[in-house]
């Protein structure tokens, strides 16, 4: 839970057990732990504000802002060291209240224990007076008449006795009444002093934890109007960088948009050209392929012409010399009944 200045200025500490001094030494601990978690936050929460103020500080808008600010955050360290040595000084004076207080009971204890001790040789002295009393009257007349001159300094040894009675119980009284009005006077002394520095510290802390607060707030909400402006300024240049990218994204649209449909209608007329120029040629080529078909058409029926002519004077010379042969194998023999083949040349 976090401190305020009110529990501060409300705390009340309970009284400890009979038997000690000042206030109770966890509920003080538990409040200055508090203190300082308190403390810790409002270092934590300043060393987050400087952190933004610094990053903050990196834009060309925040002008001389940042070093007001870096005084702020120097009064708020400031204010929050101070809040911390009190604290510290306040610890170290409860260190030598408890210190001072240990010390007084050590005093008290050893003042007790010399007048335990002046009462035990009282005792004594007491009971060694009894026994020097009743000692003549339980003697016998003999005994009487044989200690007869002793009894004078029987009578002596009780009056010493009780003498030593006497200044043992008022040595007794004496010391335990100087203890007790020491230990009381140390106590309140310590009570006083103790709830002084307290009140002091508690006075310290508040003041300085309240001006910490205040300017911790004052600091917070000076970053946060720099903050707001600094977003504002950057959402209103984001807008105006948006508007002009968009812009200049329209005309560099439009413009390749222009430049792609002239290159389409550029490449559509290139196209149909070459299409045009394409068809009159394969019509031009076609043409020539048809003549030169022709052509060779009719130079094929002429081959086959020839052929057939050819074809028809070779059988017909075959044919002839075939029969002259024929005709001069039968005219062979009658003739010298060889063939002779010499004259065939």
């Amino acid at each position: 839970m976090p401190l305020t200045p009110a529990d501060v200025h409300n705390v009340a500490f309970s009284k400890p057990p009979i038997g000690k001094r000042g206030y109770n030494e966890d509920e003080v601990d538990q409040f200055l732990d508090l203190v300082e978690d308190t403390l810790a936050e409002l270092e934590d929460e300043k060393e987050e504000l400087r952190a933004r103020l610094e990053s903050g500080a990196a834009a060309p808008a925040t002008g001389a802002a940042p070093a007001v600010d870096s005084a702020a955050l120097d009064r708020a360290t400031a204010a929050a060291r101070a809040a911390e040595e009190a604290k510290n000084r306040a610890e170290a004076r409860v260190k030598e209240l408890e210190q001072e207080l240990k010390n007084a009971q050590i005093a008290v204890r050893t003042a007790e224990d010399r007048a335990t001790k002046a009462e035990h040789v009282a005792a004594e002295a007491e009971k060694k007076a009894a026994a020097a009393t009743v000692a003549p009257a339980s003697s016998t007349p003999q005994q009487v008449a044989s200690t007869g001159s002793t009894s004078s300094s029987a009578a002596e040894n009780s009056m010493q006795a009780a003498r030593v009675l006497a200044l043992a119980q008022e040595t007794a009284d004496r010391l335990t009444g100087d203890a007790r009005q020491e230990s009381q006077t140390m106590l309140e002394e310590a009570r006083a002093e103790a709830k002084k520095t307290l009140d002091s510290a508690n006075t310290t802390s508040r003041n300085q934890l309240a001006d910490a607060k205040q300017r911790a707030e004052t600091q917070l909400t000076e970053a946060r109007q720099t903050s707001e402006k600094l977003v504002a300024d950057a959402r209103q240049k984001a807008d105006t960088l948006v508007a002009d990218a968009r812009q200049k994204s329209d005309t560099m649209l439009a413009d390749a948009t222009a430049q792609s449909e002239a290159q389409v209608r550029a490449a559509q007329e290139k196209a149909n050209a070459l299409e045009q120029d394409a068809e009159r040629k394969h019509s031009e080529i076609m043409a020539t392929i048809k003549k030169q078909q022709t052509t060779l058409e009719a130079r094929i029926d002429e081959l086959r012409t020839y052929e057939r002519e050819y074809r028809t004077r070779l059988k017909t010379f075959l044919e002839s010399q075939l029969e002259e042969l024929n005709s001069r194998s039968t005219a062979a023999p009658s003739g010298n009944g060889n063939i002779g083949f010499n004259g065939g040349k």
